[in-house]
């Protein structure tokens, strides 16, 4: 999701939207006939209808559960053309070579989409190129870009919560909110408080869902906070919790079989398990596989001879998902009390710590 917008519809009758679907109907310039007109949902990253291109003309149809982002592209022609829609009535025209001033009719949704465009995408490439100039830049001109980026950085916020309590009730507010999160600091801090002052659709749907998920799993895996307990099948399908290793120092090591940077660490894991395992460590393997027989090999062939547990559900694992793990490898370090003391330790950075702790 790399586009945002702002606002939002009036109250419409939602269910009669729903019966409709969503309908596309284009008439643009300079696209030969035959061309094939592809329409992408930009969440499952699928296409969902395709039509030929004769005379401009094109219809697409789909089923929206949630108003949400869809790409429009045309076959041999670069122009990918983003819209966030439900199941509306959509017109489109215009030139396809100059998709900035296309014209769109019939989503309320997709014209404040546009609309969020102009006003906060000129403060997003501020940003950014404040940032890679002080990422490249020297002395006073490093200085002065690494400034340029804190008042950028509070710019957006600004515009984000002013957009986001006029559009308090619109599910595209919770899109923008999700992303500008992705790259303003204080926004993903205060992500919680920004939520709160979305209200009715806005609190529905998938980029809801994802929100509410981050915000409820923030506080998990905080150093100096007790990690939850938890429970799960070994390799023998035997039921391990994680309050059976209390009195120890514990890795709680997320990893996969078919995760590259997982198998690159895991000599450095075995490294420092060999190194304190006699001295009150051990490691836990959660492993977010869905193949039992790879979990199984990759275990034996990286040498990872401590306990290993699995519910084999790929992302959706039950543990994974309760500490919100959205990337891996991920880790937490706990002392013999369950406190956490490091978390992502990679490398030399775990025996450092480790070598701090146990003496």
């Amino acid at each position: 999701m790399k586009k945002i917008l702002f606002g939002f519809l009036a109250i419409v009758s939602f269910q009669n939207i729903m019966a409709q679907g969503l309908q596309i109907k284009g008439n643009l310039k300079n696209i030969p006939d035959n061309t094939t007109a592809s329409l992408m949902d930009g969440m499952a990253n699928k296409v969902v209808d395709s039509a030929k291109v004769v005379g401009g003309v094109f219809q697409l149809k789909a089923t929206v559960d949630n108003p949400g982002i869809f790409v429009l592209s045309f076959n041999g022609i670069p122009a990918k053309i983003p819209m966030f829609v439900g199941n509306d009535q959509l017109s489109i025209t215009g030139d396809v070579q100059d998709a900035n001033k296309l014209e769109y009719k019939g989503s309320a949704t997709q014209d404040l989409y546009i609309e969020y465009m102009k006003v906060l995408t000129p403060q997003i490439e501020g940003l950014f190129g404040a940032k890679n100039v002080g990422a490249t830049a020297s002395g006073n001109t490093k200085d002065s870009a690494l400034k340029q980026v804190t008042v950028r950085e509070t710019n957006i916020s600004n515009s984000l919560a002013a957009l986001m309590k006029a559009n308090s009730q619109s599910p595209v507010s919770t899109l923008f909110l999700l992303q500008v999160a992705n790259f303003v600091p204080a926004v993903k801090d205060n992500m919680a408080t920004y939520y709160d002052v979305l209200s009715g659709a806005a609190k529905t749907g998938p980029f809801a869902d994802y929100i509410s998920k981050t915000i409820s799993t923030a506080s998990i895996g905080n150093i100096g906070t007790v990690l939850p307990d938890f429970k799960q099948n070994d390799v023998n399908g035997k039921s391990v919790s994680l309050a059976s290793f209390r009195g120890k120092y514990v890795l709680i090591d997320f990893w996969a079989s078919w995760c590259g940077p997982c198998r690159a660490e895991n000599p450095n894991v075995v490294k420092t398990y060999n190194a304190f395992k006699n001295k009150n460590f051990t490691v836990l393997g959660v492993s977010l596989d869905q193949d039992k027989a790879r979990w199984l090999e990759a275990i034996k062939k990286d040498g990872l001879t401590w306990t290993h547990v699995s519910d084999l559900k790929y992302w959706n694992n039950a543990v994974a998902v309760q500490f919100g793990i959205q990337s891996i490898p991920a880790s937490f370090l706990i002392d013999p009390n369950g406190v956490v003391i490091g978390r992502d330790l990679r490398g030399e950075d775990l025996t450092r710590v480790l070598s701090e702790k146990i003496k």
